[in-house]
């Protein structure tokens, strides 16, 4: 393997660990805001929405649309497709890079 892609093989397994990392600690805030501001009668705040919107943003397309069937990923084994999306995302910003670097 050249140096070339083991580099790019490196920046994509950092990049889908990271995604992984943000769509996992993101989940868990998202629900505790949205719980505490439940209990407010009026609409939920900024906060929350933009909490929302980055958490189905973070689980496109895979885990947003729910393009597996849940039946097969009981528990824990949901970060399976978890994992799968967040190595499409690696790969399409991994392509992305490529694709700057060749524009300059």
């Amino acid at each position: 393997m050249t140096s070339s892609a083991k580099s790019w093989l490196l920046i994509w397994i950092v990049i889908g660990g990271v995604h992984f990392s943000l769509s996992n600690l993101i989940l868990p805030l998202t629900m505790v805001l949205a719980s505490q501001a439940s209990s407010v009668p009026a609409e939920p705040g900024m906060a929350v929405t933009l909490l929302v919107r980055v958490t189905k943003l973070l689980h496109f397309p895979l885990v947003t649309m729910a393009l597996y069937p849940r039946e097969w990923f009981p528990g824990n084994w949901v970060y399976l497709p978890m994992a799968a999306n967040s190595l499409i995302w690696a790969f399409g910003i991994s392509w992305l890079i490529g694709l700057f670097r060749k524009a300059c």
